[in-house]
């Protein structure tokens, strides 16, 4: 199978489609609900945690040189190698499958009150 296509209609994704829309895909052929394949996923973060780590042993000697600040020099390489690896490797190697269970996207909702409404006098003292 090539990389990006629809499992169900053969229709290739655009590589922007899927970095912005991951986790609400959908094919623009057919309109089935598509995810980015767990071992896409898996492969994309195993690729860019060894990447940082490179990141971060170059930074640790380079940081030590820099002497106040240079503890910050490999987290922040780290962080940075990781974010732009990830989703490189997705455009690369990514496979799309047919989503299982629909997503519901969590709405925060008030919380209704537990008694049966409001009333004009809560803790107020009756004189």
């Amino acid at each position: 199978m090539a990389i990006r296509t629809c499992p169900y209609c053969q229709k290739v994704v655009s590589a922007g489609t899927v970095l912005a829309n991951s986790y609400d895909l959908v094919c623009p052929g057919c309109g089935k609900p598509l995810e980015v394949s767990r071992i896409s996923r898996n492969l994309s973060v195993l690729l860019a945690l060894i990447s940082a780590y490179f990141a971060w042993r170059a930074a640790t000697y380079l940081a030590s040189m820099h002497g106040a600040i240079g503890w910050l020099l490999p987290v922040l390489f780290s962080v940075v190698v990781y974010g732009i690896v990830a989703p490189l490797v997705l455009v690369v190697a990514g496979d799309l499958s047919l989503r299982t269970g629909e997503h519901v996207p969590h709405v925060h909702a008030a919380a209704e009150p537990s008694h049966g409404g409001h009333g004009g006098s809560h803790g107020a003292a009756h004189h």
